[in-house]
């Protein structure tokens, strides 16, 4: 598919998602952002793209209340007139360890990381069902998983609760929009690391990472812009770039 004249709404992201952003808007696609606590970082990123000649539309929204994910896909449609890619990027985070975890931090990671995604990627297919496509094809949904749903490690259990969830939806929908809709996932390992995260988190994930890297937006955002310019051929699918991650380290 070409994105030159499509328009994009991307969740959150911040560095990734900026990055993504420029990536859509330098093929010729509107791109629209949302924002919940980082609003600064998604307005200056419209405003970039914007002085390149692309068109660019920030929203503030809690998109785990299906209200809010409805109003910012009307006023996507309002403003550019369709919707075409939609790329679930907004997540939280956060580290629970099982002696301390309550029944707010599962509330919490199910809204921001599955009811917002849901939410959002319910009321965009809608849209995109009532357009026109190319060969068929009406829209794209790529949502941003973790490689550690396959393979969980500790301390992160209502996390990786809401994320596994993102695999589930993402065949549902793949299943329920077929032929019109192609519907994938994306799991990455550590991309944009938290802001909890000091030297030695990294330097241990690092370790724990047969490719002994953490990946940068780039690696993540060239595997989704496939998706949605590369094939029209793949629909619920699951795609890890984890740098290995999955595999596990052998011992020395």
């Amino acid at each position: 598919m070409s994105l030159t004249g499509k328009v994009a709404l991307i969740t959150g992201g911040r560095r990734v998602g900026s990055e993504l952003a420029r990536m859509l808007a330098d093929r010729g696609a509107a791109v629209a952002m949302t924002y919940h606590t980082s609003r600064e970082t998604i307005e200056a990123t419209v405003r970039e793209i914007e002085l390149g000649g692309a068109n660019g539309l920030a929203v503030g929204a809690d998109l785990s209340r299906a209200v809010e994910a409805e109003r910012v896909v009307r006023e996507v449609v309002d403003r550019f007139g369709r919707l075409d890619v939609l790329v679930n990027m907004a997540s939280v985070y956060r580290r629970t360890p099982f002696a301390s975890v309550t029944p707010d931090d599962f509330d919490a990671m199910i809204a921001a990381n599955l009811a917002a995604p849901y939410h959002t990627s319910v009321f965009a297919a809608k849209q995109m069902l009532t357009q026109a496509g190319d060969e068929g094809i009406k829209g794209r949904i790529v949502s941003v998983g973790d490689w550690s749903t396959d393979r969980p490690y500790q301390h992160y259990l209502p996390y990786l609760v809401a994320k596994g969830g993102l695999m589930t939806m993402t065949l549902a929908l793949a299943k329920e929009l077929a032929p019109h809709i192609l519907v994938n996932l994306v799991q990455p390992a550590m991309i944009d690391p938290p802001p909890d995260f000091s030297e030695a988190d990294r330097d241990a994930v690092v370790a724990l990472t047969p490719l002994k890297r953490v990946g940068t937006p780039g690696d993540l955002n060239r595997l989704i812009l496939y998706l949605l310019e590369g094939t029209n051929f793949a629909t619920g699918g699951a795609y890890r770039v984890d740098g290995g991650r999955f595999l596990g380290v052998d011992p020395c």
